[in-house]
């Protein structure tokens, strides 16, 4: 059994490493016959094995960027300048640490590239710090908060109408949770009140307490499950892209 699942294992892996070599082959070649169609200035056929390239490769974000490289130089030679500037906005949001090398490229690229990285920055900058800072520093600081309060750590994210449910929900379910342990005391108090009389009733009563027994811990497993759910979900909901 053991040589069985190893072997599966072992299968699996020699798949995937010959689709990756398969894919970067592909990418590689595809990027080779754009490049020499943009150097031979068939911008058309550059243009569109590019194209393929980036489709060929996109399961890979990183390996993408030569080709949006390659298509903004493309436009760039067309006078395309709009659709240059939208193909190096891709690459620096990606890559925002991604430069070109001014000693081999022409001016005429370099302004768009680095408008393109300078709207981005300046986009970036703006944003709040929970947006710019990486996903797994924001969701541990919020599920610290949540651990706090249910809602803070939806707050902290930017999100407020979960961040509102959470702290309504909670509060609620405490509420409920202190009426019904009010009302099982008392149901209590009132089965040994008449536990000491010897009462006919004594049975009504008893159950009377189950009842509040069982509706105060329906309750309390009901704040629990928020407070949990709570935290899992500031730990784990990535922050949403700012638009």
């Amino acid at each position: 059994m053991y040589i069985t699942r190893l072997s599966i294992l072992l299968f699996a892996f020699c798949l995937c490493v010959n689709t990756f070599a398969q894919e970067t082959t592909a990418g590689n070649r595809l990027f080779s016959e754009a490049q020499t169609a943009y150097d031979n200035g068939r911008y058309n056929e550059a243009e569109l094995a590019a194209l393929r390239g980036v489709r060929e490769v996109e399961a890979d974000p990183l390996a993408t960027i030569p080709f949006h490289v390659l298509l903004g130089f493309v436009y760039v030679a067309r006078d395309q300048t709009e659709d240059a500037y939208r193909e190096f906005a891709k690459v620096v949001s990606i890559n925002p640490a991604y430069e070109l090398d001014p000693v081999m490229t022409s001016p005429k690229i370099l302004e768009v590239f680095r408008r393109a990285k300078k709207d981005y920055m300046d986009n970036w900058l703006s944003q709040p710090q929970i947006y710019r800072m990486p996903q797994a520093d924001v969701r541990l600081a919020a599920s610290a908060r949540s651990l706090v309060l249910p809602g803070w750590g939806q707050y902290y994210k930017d999100q407020k109408i979960k961040g509102t449910a959470f702290t309504a929900f909670q509060v609620l379910s405490i509420a409920a949770l202190a009426v019904l342990q009010a009302e099982v005391n008392r149901r209590h108090d009132d089965y040994l009140s008449i536990r000491e009389h010897n009462s006919p009733f004594i049975e009504d009563r008893y159950q009377e307490y189950r009842r509040a027994y069982r509706m105060r811990n329906a309750a309390g497993y009901f704040a629990l499950g928020v407070y949990i759910l709570n935290y899992l979900d500031a730990l784990y909901t990535p922050v949403g892209k700012k638009k």
